[in-house]
């Protein structure tokens, strides 16, 4: 058989092919890439965003009914079309994406390379930034907003955690927790960062859902940025899948009806609370996890719109900011955050916020046999320490608990003929006086008026 005739048979087949269910899938995926993966989950090529979103059979059946005119309500037609979507997806799967990957709008940068590229559904990517390169790194109205929220040291720091949100490497193995009470920043802050990052790469969750439930993880696969919310003081009663979360651990991912598979997790988780979680894990593991930020400053008028009044530019600019942080971060042999800390230095501040009641003791109280001191006197001094820290006010009932937790003695006593509840072998030192003349000061000087309109009242003055 000559070549000719090769050709042209060659031609008949694949003509022919096109009538084929095969065929007609194949058809389709030319114009509307897709992939099934192992997971049994399917993946839809979203040309407008250029990235890879979920789908299901349902959008592949009424799209090839749009372009191509088939039938999908027949049972027999839409289960030959269904399975047709399964084995044509499997063999399209598309390449692994680098994690030195940054996705901005339709072009992708590679933070180790400097290479840059257009996207294209060659490769599995699914988090670009909604927002294109910057000419200059130029952003004022974000840095007047950072000094204003965190102490001036830390404003870099604020912006490190931008540029390492956007990388699905989280090769930092980093959880950011935000402190502070109401009123301070934090909620500005993540609305800052979602709007940077794009809704759609961003969810919710609660460490004690994370922490606890096996499908909660799934919520963050594939996204940027996982923000937890308040936790309560008990709530860390399992840290192994929370120092997975922080990074470069394998974690399985579990959607209900479908296949469970392990990947290693891409999003930022940050912890938004006034106190910590008390944890039961004291190992070196946990606490080099967390990055704390303070957020000392309470304001007390609140612009709706504050993030919406930032300049579209800047947030470009801070696109291209990021850019050029993460590259540093890549290169350096040790990354760090600037002001996290050694070691011990994270551990302290992460019991400082999390047993707000010891760090009380530490700092107002003497252990002195033979004294005792009302639980109920005991727990409105710390509350009052607690609210000249934003920190979160506890009850009687978790005070003496946490208390017992650490060794203290609280049993029942008779005072002056009346019972009472007293912890023994503890008197408090110079406490109230040190909290009254703070809050004359906190009085005369909260009065600092900021460029947004905004009352600032800093720890500072009521320290």
């Amino acid at each position: 058989m000559d070549k000719e005739t090769k050709e042209a048979i060659k031609e008949l087949k694949e003509e022919a092919q096109i009538f084929t269910r095969r065929g007609q899938i194949e058809s389709f995926w030319q114009m509307h890439p897709f992939f099934f993966d192992k997971s049994k989950m399917f993946w839809a090529w979203d040309n407008e965003h250029k990235k890879w979103i979920l789908s299901d059979e349902i959008d592949f059946c009424n799209l090839i009914n749009l372009k191509l005119g088939i039938d999908t309500i027949s049972g027999k037609d839409r289960g030959e079309l269904v399975e047709g979507f399964k084995q044509v997806g499997r063999k399209h799967k598309p390449k692994l994406a680098e994690n030195s990957w940054i996705q901005l709008k339709d072009k992708i940068y590679d933070v180790k390379t400097g290479k840059i590229f257009e996207a294209t559904p060659d490769y599995f990517i699914t988090n670009p930034i909604p927002w294109e390169l910057g000419e200059t790194e130029d952003t004022p109205t974000i840095d007047k907003l950072f000094s204003e929220w965190v102490a001036l040291e830390w404003k870099e720091t604020l912006y490190q955690i931008l540029a390492y949100s956007i990388s699905t490497k989280k090769f930092m193995q980093r959880i950011v927790g935000l402190c502070g009470g109401g009123s301070n920043g934090k909620g500005s802050f993540i609305k800052l960062a979602k709007k940077f990052l794009g809704q759609e790469n961003c969810v919710s969750s609660e460490i004690k859902n994370l922490s606890e439930d096996k499908f909660e993880p799934a919520v963050l696969y594939k996204k940027l940025l996982c923000v937890m919310g308040e936790v309560s003081y008990d709530d860390l009663k399992n840290t192994n899948m929370l120092k997975k979360l922080g990074g470069e651990d394998s974690i399985s991912f579990q959607f209900k009806g479908k296949t469970p598979f392990t990947e290693e997790n891409t999003a930022l988780c940050i912890c938004l609370t006034n106190s910590m979680p008390i944890t039961p894990d004291k190992s070196f593991g946990f606490y080099r996890k967390w990055m704390l930020i303070d957020f000392p400053n309470q304001f007390l008028q609140m612009k709706d719109n504050l993030i919406g009044e930032i300049p579209d530019i800047e947030f470009k600019n801070l696109a291209k900011k990021c850019i050029r942080i993460l590259t540093e971060m890549n290169k350096s042999e040790h990354p760090e955050f600037k002001n996290e800390g050694t070691f011990e230095e994270r551990a302290k501040r992460y019991e400082q916020r999390s047993n707000p009641v010891m760090h009380f003791i530490e700092e107002f109280c003497n252990e002195a046999s033979g004294e005792n001191i009302p639980l109920r006197t005991f727990t409105n001094a710390c509350n009052d320490f607690f609210k000249s820290k934003h920190q979160r006010i506890m009850t009687v009932h978790q005070i003496g608990k946490i208390l017992r937790e650490e060794g203290f003695q609280v049993s029942q006593r008779r005072i002056e003929e009346v019972n009472s509840v007293v912890i023994l072998n503890l008197t408090i030192k110079y406490y109230q006086n040190h909290y009254n003349s703070n809050q004359k000061l906190h009085k005369e000087t909260n009065t600092n008026v900021d460029g947004f309109g905004d009352i600032n009242v800093s720890e500072e003055k009521v320290q």
